[in-house]
This record gives structure tokens, sequence and C-alpha cells, in this order.
């Protein structure tokens, strides 16, 4: 047999080997003809005690401007694949790797590569939204499940929704109303920094309606590239203005060089900082201590409140010298995922798509989280997060306390509201999802 089909055959039927593959009606692969689809299982292989590998496709921006923050949500999953395996050696997990490079182009062709060269059982990851977006279309159109872990655009669980697709994390529109309100505390002359792609925009878009509707005023929006270096003209520009409040809509790299930027020209001594998203991912790379009190949008953190708050952040610490949401993020989406396989009994997308729908658990928030059925948002507890000094972090890398959080409903609003009323008619017409070609659901039934 040829080593694909042999690996495919290994992971199929586990320990049983050939032997015991035959003796329970599993032809030898030596019969086929060469090139021919794997084979289907027969339905009680893990009943007869061979065990199964699931493979797990983590696309992310393991290369380019979100490498760091795509490293911690695949160490976040690797925590949870360890936990679930040291919990049930019946099932393994496999993760494999496709980087996107931050590229919508490169997210989509990896996509394909796992389905359809790597056989993955399940699909997961993305830090971009823009990648996030595009995976989203391309597993729509090959038919299979999707979990969003980091990206925030709104529109994926909106506009540009898909019925495979569901997300692990806070949307923009969550983010704006936890950290929105506090930085109108700040003041009410808003000076944006954006990234110029979907999350910057939709960022921006979702704070600026917040600022409005409370008689603020936009004094300006600069918008960059992904990826920029310079801010120092952005920074000039700024300066010369009466604006209160400078909010940062964009990440990682982007924010850590618009932030230094800043402050070279004196900036954080006429405008309180804040913006849409940070974490200690960005903020290691950050004059901290210069911008105490600057208050940003926040995902998780160690005071999170929650019955395994503690539990989750030991977990996490074991494997990093420090703890970021990004990892908490890639923990929980690999829980998630082996739950609700384990639950549905199949790696088969359309009954993967039903057991996630309005299934609870545990984020290690002071309130249960879901994944709602009308738009397959993970609605959950979001916060506002600010930059203490060092007397009041928890410890060395901890940067950031919880200063403000709204409940998962509020923040995620009603399922009426446009963008889940979106997603909602999308699901309707995407129903059913297509078949994935040469591709045999896992049976995962004990």
């Amino acid at each position: 047999m040829d080593d694909t089909n042999r690996r495919e055959f290994l992971r199929r039927t586990g320990a049983l080997g050939i032997a015991g593959a035959a003796a329970l009606g599993y032809p030898l692969l030596e019969t086929r003809a060469a090139g021919s689809a794997p084979l289907l299982p027969p339905r009680d292989v893990i009943a007869a005690g061979g065990g199964v590998t699931v493979k797990i496709g983590h696309i992310d921006g393991f290369s380019g401007v979100y490498a760091s923050a795509s490293a911690s949500q695949q160490l976040g999953m690797e925590v949870a694949v360890e936990q679930a395996m040291k919990k049930n050696s019946r099932i393994k997990y496999e993760i494999v790797k496709g980087d996107d490079a931050s590229a919508p182009a490169t997210g989509s062709t990896e996509a394909r590569r796992l389905i359809t060269q790597e056989k993955v059982d399940i699909v997961a990851g993305c830090l971009s939204s823009g990648v996030g977006l595009a995976v989203s279309n391309t597993c729509e159109q090959l038919g299979q499940f999707f979990l969003a872990i980091g990206t925030h655009d709104t529109n994926i669980t909106g506009q540009g929704a898909h019925h495979v697709t569901y997300r692990q994390t806070c949307s923009n529109a969550m983010l704006a109303n936890a950290v929105g309100p506090a930085l109108l505390k700040f003041g009410k002359k808003w000076y944006f920094i954006t990234a110029d792609y979907a999350f910057g925009n939709d960022a921006q878009a979702r704070l600026q309606k917040i600022l409005l509707a409370q008689g603020g005023q936009v004094v300006a929006n600069d918008k960059h590239a992904l990826g920029a270096i310079d801010f120092s003209s952005y920074m000039t520009k700024a300066r010369d203005t009466d604006a209160n409040v400078m909010v940062f809509c964009n990440y990682g790299p982007d924010t850590q060089n618009a932030v230094k930027a800043a402050l070279q020209l004196g900036i954080q001594n006429k405008m309180k900082f804040g913006g849409i998203l940070c974490g200690n991912d960005v903020s290691v790379g950050l004059p901290v201590d210069d911008i105490v009190g600057s208050t940003w949008g926040y995902v998780w953190g160690p005071e999170a409140g929650g019955d395994r708050t503690a539990a989750i952040y030991a977990a996490l610490k074991a494997r990093s010298k420090t703890v970021d949401w990004r990892q908490y993020l890639g923990m929980m989406a690999g829980e998630s995922m082996i739950n609700r396989m384990n639950a549905a009994g199949t790696t088969d997308s359309a009954k993967l798509i039903k057991a996630f729908e309005n299934y609870h658990y545990d984020a290690g928030k002071k309130f249960e989280a879901y994944f709602r059925t009308c738009d397959h948002q993970a609605v959950q507890e979001t916060y506002a997060g600010t930059i203490v000094s060092r007397a009041k972090r928890k410890s060395e890398g901890e940067h950031f306390v919880i200063t403000a959080r709204v409940g998962g409903e509020y923040a995620a609003e009603s399922c009426t509201e446009p963008d889940s009323a979106a997603a909602t008619k999308t699901f309707l017409a995407e129903t059913p999802i297509p078949t994935r070609a040469d591709y045999t659901p896992l049976n995962l039934k004990a």
C-alpha cells in the first residue's frame, strides 16, 4: 500500500492492525485499486478496543505580523488536546498546522490543502479577521466545519457569516460594548488610528457608533496598512489637534509601533490612550510603564472570577512564562471541539453544527458561556482591561487587570439586531451544507 493509504488505514484502525481490521470485516488495503478513496471504517472499530486519531487542522499566522499571537493560540490548543488524551486514551488528537501568513489568499489555500490533501477532520484557527473570512468562505464551499478562534471582525458572525462557521472569541461589537463606555470617561474627542483591513475598520465603526451616540466627536480616523512600521506622520498630525483620547483600532506589532511613535512625541501628556483590543502578548512589546492607566478591550485574565479560572491559568502557566488570553482562546477552542465531536459521536460537519447549537460551557469566567444558534457566536462575559503599575501586577508580564465587565447577552446584543439577523438568514439559505468530497466522517462512539 502507498504511504497515504497506510497512514489513513492506521489512523482509522488504531491498535487493531491489519489482522484485527480483517476480523471486523475491514478489507485489506492491498486489495484496493491504487489511488482510490479511503475506506469506511466499521462502526464497531472503537468499541472493539482499537482507538482512533482525530486530525485537527489549525490555520493561523505562524509567520508574519501575527506570528507571536498565533503561537499562543497553538499553545492553548495543545494544552486542551493533552488534557483530553489524559482523560481518554481511546481517542488521540493530532494538530496539523497551516500557516496563513496573515494573508487571506494564503489562508484559503491552506484551508483547501488541509481539507483535501491532509484529510483533517475539523478545522479551527485564524487570528487575522481578513483571513478568517476567507477561510470561512472556503470551508463553506467544501462542506467543512470551521471554528474561528481569534478573529474579532463582527461580520464573521454577521453579514459575512457561513453556516459551517462558529466563533470562539468575542466580536468587535462585544468588545466595543465593554471598552467603549470606559473610553468615554477619558473624554469625548477621539482620534482613531485604524488598521485598514477587516478587523480594524470594523472595530473603528463599532466604537464610533458608541462615541457618536453619546454626543462625542471623531477628530480624525487615520488608516494605515497592516504591518506598518512608521507612524510618525500620523502622530505629528494628531499632536496638533484638540483630541483628548487616542483610540487604537489595530493589534500586535501595529499597536506596538503606533504607541511607541505617540510616546516619542509626548502625546500621552495630552491624550489618554486606549483601544479595541490588547493583551499580554502585545503589551510585552510595549513601554507599559509609560502607558499605565490605558484601557483596552480584553478577553480574559486571571481575575475573571470563574470556578475554573485558576485551573486554566495554572495549566497555561505550566507551559509558558507569561500567560495571555490568546493561549486561553486556543485552550477553549480545543475543549469546545473535542467536547462537541464526542457529543456528536462523529466528525460529520452537519452533525457538528447541530452539536454546537446552544452548547453551554464553563469558560473560566464568572458566568457560563454558550454558542448561540442565531449567529454562531460564543456569547460570553466581555471586559475592559487596564494596564497597571508594577506594584499592582499579579506577576511579571501580567500587565492588565479587568476594570469593567459586561454580561454576554449585553455584549452580544439581541439576535434581532442587524448582524445576527443577517447571519440567521444566511444559515437558512445554506442549509443543507455541501457534502465534503472524498471524506468519510470518523465514528467516535464508544
